[in-house]
C-alpha cells in the first residue's frame, strides 16, 4: 500500500527479509520454516497440517497448533512492527483452514524471478539479455537454501533450481543470437560441466564454437557429448545433437551468426544493452564516454585508454560504453585479449572483424596486413559511425596491438572511436604498447577507488542500508576496489550478515575468505620468486624491510628489489615505505595462502632471526603464524 515500507521477502539462498532495505529478525530456524512453507504455495492457503509438518516433520509436539499459532503471531509483530494487534494479519492472513501470505508479485525474489524469466520469452533480444541478466544476480545460494533436504522443501528447490538453469540458457541462447559468440564459450564450457547431461548445453557450446570460426573444436565437443551420453546413460545424442553435428560437418550458412549489413545495421545486430546498476563514483568517466559518442556522431574520432589496477572498473566502464552506444544506434566491435591466446597472431583483429579477413590476415607482409585492416576500418566507417572496444589491451598479441598503434595513427576524418582498457602492473609488449598509449591524440582515463560514499552505496544496494561503522569497515578493508567490494559483499550476503554494527567484526573474516582467490589468481601469474617475496612480507608484517624480507625469502636484495616492484605495480604492495599491503584483505589472502610446510620454513627462519637480533626494538612484534 502507498506509505507503507517495502516488505521483501528472499528466499533465492537462505531465507530473508527486509523493510525499506533493513533486515528484519525473522527468529529460529523453526519460526522461518512458517514463512517458508507460505512463500512456497504464492497465494494459497496453506492448511496448519502442512505447516506443522514443515516446522517439525515427524516428529510434532503435542501442542503443535498452539505453537504454530505462537510462531505465526512473532511473525507478524516483526513483519508489521508498526501494526496494532488488531491491524497485524495483513502479510499472514488466517483463511479457511490455515493461513495464507499476502505480499505483491514482485515482493518476493522467487515470484519475481519467475515473472521475470517469462516475460522474457516475449522480450527481444537485447531487452531480453537485460532481463536475464538482472533477474539471474537475485541468486545468493540455492533456492530455500536453509531448508535443502527437507521433504517439503525439495520439490519447490528443485522446481526453482531447474527454471535458473533454463534461465540460464536462455540467457547465452540469446547472447549467441545477438552475436556474442566469442564471449559466452567460457559460460558454456561452465555450464556443460556443471551438468553433462543437459544436451541444450552442448548444443549452444557447439554453435558458440563453430560461430567463433573453431570449427575442429565444435566437432570435438560434439564428440565429448556423445562419449558422455554413452557413458552415464548408455544411449546417443537425440536429434537436435545429430541434426547440429551434421550441419557442422556440412558447413551449412543456417549456422552462421548474425552479420550487420552493409548499411544501418538492424537494432538486434547490435551489442546489447546493459543494465547499469551499482555503477557508483564514475560521473566524471561516464560524462567522458558520453562526450566522446556525442563526437563520433559528428564525425570526429577519438581513442580512450581506460587504465589501472585489477579491479578498479574498467571493464564495467567499457560494458557502460557499449550499453550507451546501442542506446544511439552505434555499432560496436568488442575484443578480449587473453593470456592464452597472446603467441597467436592477429587474434584480437580476428574477434574484431571475424572471418570476414581471413584472407586478408594470411598476407605474407606484414606491412601489406596493416594497410588491408586500415583500408577495411576505413570502408566499415564510410557507410556507418562505430566503436573498436579492446578489453585486457596489455594482453593483445603483437601483431594486433602494431594494427591499433598503427590505425590510432590514421584515424582522423574517420567516424571510428577506439576505446581501449590496460591493467597495470602486469607483463606486457612494452615497446608497441607504449607507442600506442604515447600517442598525444589519446585521452587515458585512471578510475580512482571508490570513496566511502560509494562504498555505502553499494552495501545498500546488496545488503540494506548499512550502519556507519559497518561501511566504514567495508571501505577500509577492501581500499575501494569495486572488485574486491563485491566480492566481499557477495560473500556477506551469501551468508546473512545484516550490514549493522554488531557484524563488524564479521567483515574481515568473511572478506579475507571472500578474496583469497582473486589474490592468489594474481599472484600466480608471475614468477615464483615474486610470490615467495609476498609471502615472506605477509608473514614479517610490520617488520617487513628490504633486508629481512631478503633473508626470510633466501633471495638476493636486487632480486627482492625488483619482486617488490612488480608487486607494488600490480596492485598489491603498496608503493613507498613501509613496506605493506594495499589493504588488509590482500595481506590476509595472501598469508593464507602459504603452504604448510613453507610457512614451518618461514617461520623457523624468522625465530632465528628474531633471536640473533633480539636487542633489536626494530624486531619487538611476535610474527604472524
Amino acid at each position: 500500500m502507498d506509505g507503507q515500507p517495502e516488505l521483501n521477502l528472499h528466499v533465492l539462498g537462505e531465507l530473508t527479509a527486509t523493510r525499506d532495505g533493513a533486515v528484519v529478525d525473522l527468529g529460529g530456524r523453526r519460526q522461518r520454516a512458517v514463512l517458508a512453507g507460505l512463500a512456497m504455495q504464492r497465494d494459497q492457503v496453506v492448511t496448519v497440517d502442512h505447516l506443522v509438518d514443515c516446522v517439525w516433520g515427524d516428529h510434532p509436539p503435542a501442542n503443535a497448533t498452539g505453537a504454530l499459532q505462537a510462531y505465526v503471531s512473532h511473525l507478524r509483530r516483526r513483519l508489521e512492527p508498526d501494526a496494532t494487534a488488531r491491524q497485524r494479519g495483513g502479510v499472514i492472513a488466517r483463511a479457511g483452514p490455515g493461513y495464507v501470505l499476502r505480499l505483491p508479485p514482485d515482493a518476493v525474489d522467487a515470484w519475481a524471478f519467475e515473472a521475470a524469466v517469462e516475460s522474457a520469452a516475449g522480450q527481444a533480444p537485447g531487452d531480453a539479455v537485460c532481463t536475464l541478466e538482472t533477474s539471474l544476480r537475485t541468486w545468493r545460494g540455492p533456492a530455500y537454501a536453509d531448508y535443502a533436504g527437507e521433504a517439503w522443501a525439495e520439490a519447490e528447490a528443485a522446481r526453482l533450481t531447474e527454471l535458473r538453469g533454463v534461465a540460464r540458457e536462455r540467457l547465452l541462447a540469446t547472447r549467441l543470437e545477438l552475436g556474442e559468440a566469442q564471449l559466452v564459450i567460457g559460460d558454456l564450457e561452465a555450464l556443460v560441466k556443471e551438468d553433462p547431461l543437459r544436451e541444450e548445453r552442448w548444443r549452444l557450446l557447439t554453435l558458440a564454437l563453430y560461430r567463433a570460426h573453431r570449427q575442429a573444436s565444435a566437432l570435438e565437443a560434439l564428440r565429448r557429448a556423445r562419449a558422455v551420453l554413452a557413458d552415464e546413460l548408455g544411449v546417443d545424442p537425440g536429434p537436435a545433437l545429430r541434426a547440429l553435428e551434421a550441419e557442422v560437418l556440412a558447413q551449412s550458412p543456417d549456422l552462421d551468426g548474425p552479420r550487420p549489413a552493409p548499411t544501418t545495421p538492424p537494432v538486434t545486430l547490435l551489442p546489447r544493452p546493459r543494465t547499469p546498476d551499482g555503477l557508483v563514483d564514475r560521473d566524471d568517466e561516464m560524462a567522458l564516454l558520453r562526450q566522446k559518442l556525442d563526437d563520433l556522431a559528428d564525425g570526429t574520432s577519438g581513442c580512450l585508454l581506460v587504465e589501472g589496477p585489477a579491479g578498479i572498473g574498467k571493464t564495467r566502464l567499457l560494458e557502460e560504453l557499449r550499453r550507451l552506444a546501442v542506446s544511439r544506434g552505434v555499432f560496436v566491435r568488442s575484443a578480449r585479449s587473453s593470456a592464452l591466446e597472446q603467441d597467436f597472431e592477429w587474434g584480437v583483429a580476428r574477434q574484431l572483424f571475424g572471418a570476414g579477413v581471413d584472407d586478408l590476415l594470411e598476407r605474407e607482409e606484414r606491412f601489406a596486413v596493416l594497410r588491408g585492416l586500415c583500408e577495411l576500418t576505413t570502408q566499415l566507417a564510410e557507410e556507418a559511425p562505430f566503436v573498436l572496444c579492446v578489453d585486457d589491451v596489455q594482453r593483445c598479441d603483437e601483431a594486433s596491438l602494431q594494427f591499433l598503434a598503427y590505425l590510432v595513427r590514421r584515424l582522423e576524418g574517420l567516424p571510428v572511436l577506439i576505446v581501449l582498457a590496460m591493467r597495470t602492473g602486469e607483463q606486457q609488449q612494452a615497446d608497441d604498447l607504449a607507442e600506442l598509449v604515447a600517442d598525444e591524440t589519446v585521452t587515458v582515463v585512471r578510475p580512482e577507488p571508490l570513496t566511502e560514499q560509494g562504498t555505502a552505496a553499494l552495501v545498500t544496494d546488496r545488503l540494506g542500508r548499512g550502519a556507519d561503522a559497518f561501511v566504514a569497515t567495508c571501505h577500509r578493508m577492501t581500499s575501494g576496489n569495486p572488485l574486491l567490494l563485491r566480492q566481499l559483499l557477495r560473500a556477506l550476503a551469501d551468508q546473512g550478515v545484516p550490514p549493522d554494527a554488531a557484524h563488524v567484526d564479521t567483515v574481515r573474516a568473511v572478506g579475507s575468505r571472500a578474496v583469497t582467490s582473486l589474490v592468489t589468481l594474481r599472484l600466480r601469474r608471475m614468477p615464483k620468486a615474486v610470490t615467495t617475496v609476498a609471502r615472506a612480507v605477509a608473514m614479517l608484517g610490520p617488520m617487513a624491510d628490504l633486508r629481512s624480507v631478503a633473508d626470510l625469502s633466501q633471495h638476493s636484495e636486487e632480486d627482492v628489489a625488483s619482486a617488490l616492484d612488480l608487486l607494488a605495480r600490480s596492485e598489491i604492495l603498496r608503493d613507498g615505505h613501509p613496506l605493506d599491503f594495499v589493504n588488509p584483505l590482500v595481506r590476509d589472502a595472501i598469508h593464507a595462502d602459504v603452504p604448510t610446510g613453507e610457512r614451518a620454513l618461514l617461520v623457523e627462519r624468522l625465530n632465528r632471526r628474531l633471536k640473533s637480533s633480539s636487542s633489536s626494538a626494530d624486531h619487538a612484534e611476535a610474527p604472524r603464524s
